[in-house]
């Protein structure tokens, strides 16, 4: 499986986690995804920031060409910008990571509770990404009262 692949499984699996106030105690995915989705929002900004303070303090506000402003300090411009732009990425991963992890004993128990309850047939080797889908099918058709249980 290419990175890629991982990459979208991590987000399909970050999207559809729910952010139900009972799992929070329980599960870190909804303190990360509040942690993904606000680096997506604010890292934009800090990576504009940083451009323009490299071409600031290369000279290139007080009439030194553009290109020559960047050069000076383009290396360390450079790793800052790629650093944040893959700090995104690798809560992608670890959410993949996460999706394909398997329940453990506590955890698998909760996964058949909800399935012997949505009637549903179970999983034989649940991951997380299948208790995610079961939770979220529990929350829609029966109320997040049974998530008291986990």
């Amino acid at each position: 499986m290419n990175i890629v692949s991982k990459i979208k499984i991590g987000i399909q699996y970050m999207n559809d986690w729910p952010l139900e106030p009972l799992l929070n105690p329980v599960f870190p995915e909804c303190r990360v995804k509040k942690a993904v989705i606000a680096g997506r929002k604010i890292l934009p900004p800090f990576i504009v920031f940083i451009l323009f303070w490299a071409v600031y303090q290369g000279g290139g506000f007080k009439g030194i060409p553009l290109l020559f402003a960047i050069s000076s300090n383009f290396p360390v411009t450079l790793v800052c910008v790629i650093f944040l732009m893959l700090m995104p990425l690798q809560g992608y991963l670890w959410f993949y990571k996460r999706a394909v992890t398997k329940l453990n004993d506590r955890q698998k128990d909760f996964y058949l509770l909800v399935c012997t309850k949505l009637e549903k047939q179970p999983v034989l080797n649940p991951t997380m990404m299948d208790l995610e889908k079961a939770i979220n099918a529990c929350i829609k058709t029966l109320g997040a009262d049974l998530l008291k249980k986990l």
